[in-house]
């Protein structure tokens, strides 16, 4: 008896071999070092591009609508590509911070990857800090005690983010002032910088050698970020994009393979055309199409994801025999066209003709502990 070949199943392992030997490249990226002390400058309006300031801009009127006003906007220079702009209220004791990321990736054409994290803090005066964010991808650094996080990925109503902070402030304690200047901001990052870094050194997140000026992201970090990227439940996933997504690429395959398949089968043959050549081609243009949307809802690891979605269920069900053209791995290549794409046009910080400065930290821009 032969042994059934799928070519979906030989992309699909090689992707996730892909992914689990990819240990020695995570080492290698600039953004493996953490600094010892952020170098923070700050950005004035004026020095803004015609971009940024639109982007900023509706944020600003979400947060007056609030009545939070912006402080100051900044930039982490000595840890990847960033623009963050730090909002108080006069009278609440919780600060809101809207931060982006952005790095260029690949050669002759490079592409913008653009994530924004929107986060509201408030401290405790027993040291306790309570963050509220909508952070897209899980941070790999262990959870400090003092720290507790409320995740919120995909919600973009601020007022409704904000409602979650206030409750769950109302019970943790006496709450502290934010500071309100540009100097008291900065200290502020400083210190807490300083105090997650220690942290992060006890739990061996990251490693410090003698004389040197920035931290080294341990091999833990790097093993958890692969298994993080493989494993659906480790993610900040939102649901209310993820599950249409899904529903999409699973069941538009689906519908293709039992129903339209076999109506145009039917229609090419008795026009005289080649029926089975007119099934697959209309069976193609469904997964290609479930994957572009796919791609554009849920642009984090969209390959992987719509390789596996669209490829299991039609193997499951054994709609499509063994040794069929690679419906699914198709399917994944326009996913991941259109969701870099979409990227691309998100772009914020960088121009196509600005050098990279370095790819995106694992674990948002300010992994070292910015953003908590």
């Amino acid at each position: 008896m032969g042994v059934p070949v799928d070519a979906d199943l030989f992309f699909l392992a090689g992707s996730v071999a892909s992914v689990f030997s990819s240990m020695p490249r995570l080492r290698s990226l600039p953004t493996s070092h953490v600094p010892v002390r952020y170098d923070l400058q700050e950005v004035r309006s004026e020095n803004l591009t015609e971009v940024q300031s639109r982007y900023f801009a509706l944020y600003d009127e979400k947060l007056a609508a609030m009545n939070y006003q912006p402080v100051c906007t900044c930039r982490i220079a000595n840890y990847g590509h960033n623009l963050i702009r730090y909002y108080v209220d006069s009278v609440d004791t919780a600060r809101c911070v809207v931060m982006v990321n952005e790095v260029s990736v690949g050669g002759d054409k490079p592409y913008q990857i653009t994530s924004c994290t929107t986060s509201f803090h408030t401290r405790f005066t027993d040291g306790t800090i309570l963050t509220t964010r909508n952070m897209e991808r899980k941070s790999i650094f262990d959870q400090p005690s003092y720290e507790v996080v409320q995740e919120c990925p995909g919600l973009t109503d601020l007022a409704e983010m904000k409602r979650k902070h206030d409750g769950k402030a109302a019970t943790m304690g006496q709450p502290i002032a934010p500071p309100a200047d540009v100097k008291s901001v900065f200290e502020d990052l400083q210190s807490e910088h300083r105090r997650f870094s220690d942290f992060y050194l006890d739990k061996g997140d990251l490693s410090l050698e003698i004389g040197a000026d920035s931290y080294s992201i341990t091999d833990k970090l790097y093993s958890r970020a692969i298994w993080n990227h493989l494993n659906p439940f480790a993610q900040n996933l939102s649901m209310r994009q993820f599950l249409p997504a899904a529903l999409v690429a699973i069941a538009l395959p689906l519908a293709a393979i039992k129903i339209l398949a076999p109506v145009v089968a039917h229609f090419a043959m008795t026009r005289g055309l080649p029926s089975f050549a007119a099934g697959r081609l209309a069976v193609l243009a469904c997964f290609l199409l479930a994957g572009a949307a796919f791609g554009y809802l849920v642009q984090n690891n969209a390959f992987l994801w719509a390789l596996v979605l669209t490829y299991l269920p039609f193997r499951v069900t054994n709609a499509i025999p063994f040794g069929a053209p690679p419906f699914a791995t198709f399917a994944a290549v326009a996913a991941y066209s259109v969701a870099q794409a979409k990227k691309r046009r998100q772009a914020v910080l960088l121009t196509s003709a600005e050098p990279s400065p370095g790819p995106k930290p694992l674990s948002n821009a300010a992994s070292a502990g910015y953003s908590q």
